[in-house]
């Protein structure tokens, strides 16, 4: 294809707003074509902002679009991208792929069916310098032996559902540790202690989840939906022969009146806003050409499959993650 792609974006909610004005404004090779979101207020509001049209329907908008982006509510995830397979159109499809097992691995059939990979999952990370140079780093420092991750938010963008924090939040950890350490994982358990005070009654915030990878690497996972002062994602690998510690991301410390600090964003779009353009960027480049980037469909299905493990591990011990078999498409 040699003109700028013509995309549509599902929801207009934050993270689909962020996309929208992106690939309008930042993103070589794109055009924001088409939108549609439930709220057709929002989405005629960020439709008039960066010229695009507003889409009668979710058929309509897949219809009339080169490639799509999903960032609509989790529980549309599945069939939407199941929409877009039918209509054959490259989708970069927000995580999770499915809030259920049996659903993730559904897109996955259909499109091993289909024999061409169109799904691009939004697992960013795989994007952000900080990740990509803590990847490139482990060789240096030998044989990894524990991750420890912490996730904490200002407070729960949804309210506060322990399930959901594993599904929606933790999810991306579940992603960023398998494709750090090149494993895949064989067991979990969720740790709960004192709910925080800012816990709805019968919820569980934060949550400490362990889990063991088949080259017998521990990854840890402190998640903390409520935690206030603001947005903060941290990773240190302790390997055989050193560590390597993404601390704060790539954020400037500032020392000024007699102090020392940085800033700590509000949203996770503060911390990874680099990240998702790159990945947007990656998105459309492999796009113009026929391929995909990043994350794959089976990647979502063994996210989705590993949070909903670790969902089922709260209060029953460790349990274990039993993968099916790697189809040859995703080789």
């Amino acid at each position: 294809m040699t003109q700028a792609l013509q995309i549509g974006v599902i929801g207009t909610g934050n993270i689909g707003t962020a996309h929208a004005r992106s690939l309008a404004r930042e993103v070589s090779g794109a055009d924001v074509a088409w939108l549609y979101d439930a709220d057709t207020s929002r989405a005629t509001d960020l439709a008039d902002e960066i010229g695009a049209r507003l889409a009668p329907s979710v058929e309509h908008l897949v219809a009339s679009s080169d490639a799509v982006v999903i960032a609509s509510p989790d529980g549309l995830h599945p069939e939407q991208a199941m929409l877009c397979l039918d209509a054959q159109r490259p989708t970069l499809c927000e995580k999770p792929l499915a809030p259920t097992t049996e659903e993730a691995a559904n897109v996955v059939a259909a499109e091993v069916d289909l024999g061409r990979r169109l799904i691009s999952l939004g697992f960013m990370r795989r994007f952000d310098p900080g990740y990509v140079a803590l990847k490139e780093g482990i060789p240096s420092v030998g044989r990894p032996l524990v991750v420890h991750n912490v996730h904490r938010n200002t407070s729960a963008p949804y309210g506060l559902d322990t399930a959901l924090t594993l599904t929606n939040s933790a999810i991306h950890e579940f992603d960023i540790n398998r494709w750090l350490l090149d494993d895949e994982y064989t067991s979990v358990q969720v740790v709960t202690g004192e709910p925080g005070p800012r816990t709805p009654d019968g919820q569980l915030d934060p949550l400490l989840v362990i889990l063991t990878t088949r080259g017998g690497a521990l990854v840890e996972i402190e998640v903390f939906m409520n935690a206030w002062y603001g947005y903060e994602v941290r990773c240190e690998i302790v390997a055989s022969d050193g560590t390597l510690d993404m601390g704060d991301g790539s954020y400037i410390t500032r020392r000024a009146s007699r102090q020392v600090g940085h800033d700590v964003p509000e949203l996770w779009l503060g911390r990874f806003e680099d990240a998702y353009r790159r990945q947007l960027q990656a998105w459309v480049d492999a796009t113009l050409v026929g391929k995909t980037s990043g994350a794959t469909a089976w990647d979502g299905l063994v996210a989705t499959l590993s949070a909903n493990a670790a969902v089922a591990a709260i209060g029953n011990g460790a349990v274990r993650i039993e993968l099916p078999d790697r189809p040859a498409l995703y080789a």
